[in-house]
């Protein structure tokens, strides 16, 4: 699972009963399929500020994850208006092992443009961060949170500092990315992960990744 569970979802999978219902600001997504070929139904609700992700697993009509987004940071040039930070995620235990997080995450860069980490994330969040860097398709900026800006980080050559396939490189700079304070460094095993952890508060550290158009 990406980043740590919020109290808002309770720890508790729910689907929205005022689907039908006049006034709402629900959109229906495309359907995604997770790595074990089963398809989920996707309802985003975007209320400005903050956005909620329902999903449905197709076959058991059962809930298989709920999202949280939030609208709050100003990026810089070249990305869109509008920058979706994943705050919250909470995905139903036997949807776990068939990498429903990523799809997601691309269905959300499908659909905003980009999609930025969580300040704070589980080993499972790093996951999906790695496992997205596997491709050429997707292009991971690392960035600088200052305020309600976004900044990129630079690398030593004095350019953005960015990974499109390369997951080993990625993984490398694994301990300048990910940390926090303790109660949160604790839950992050940085060395099974391949990288010797920092345990240095990172969250001003996010990742914002985008469609690589020239893929």
């Amino acid at each position: 699972m990406s980043p740590l569970i919020i109290r808002e979802h309770d720890k508790k999978l729910i689907w929205p009963d005022d689907l039908n219902e006049p006034g709402q600001s629900y959109q229906k997504l495309a359907n995604i399929t997770d790595d074990a070929g089963f398809k989920h139904e996707v309802i985003l609700e975007d209320i400005g500020e903050q956005a909620r992700l329902y999903l449905r697993h197709i076959e058991s009509n059962e809930v298989s994850a709920n999202y949280m987004l939030e609208f709050a940071l100003e990026a810089p040039e070249g990305f869109p208006e509008r920058i979706p930070q994943v705050i919250s995620a909470f995905v139903g235990d036997e949807y776990r092992a068939v990498k429903l997080s990523q799809h997601v995450y691309r269905l959300i860069m499908a659909h905003y443009g980009v999609v930025v980490s969580d300040t704070q994330q589980t080993a499972g969040g790093i996951y999906i961060w790695l496992y997205m860097a596997l491709g050429n398709d997707v292009l991971i900026n690392v960035m600088k949170i200052h305020g309600e800006k976004l900044e990129y980080q630079l690398n030593a050559a004095g350019k953005p500092e960015a990974y499109c396939g390369e997951l080993d490189l990625l993984e490398q700079a694994g301990d300048t990315i990910w940390g926090g304070p303790d109660d949160v460094v604790a839950e992050i095993n940085l060395e099974r992960l391949g990288f010797k952890p920092t345990h240095q508060d990172m969250q001003h550290i996010v990742l914002a990744a985008r469609l690589n158009t020239n893929s």
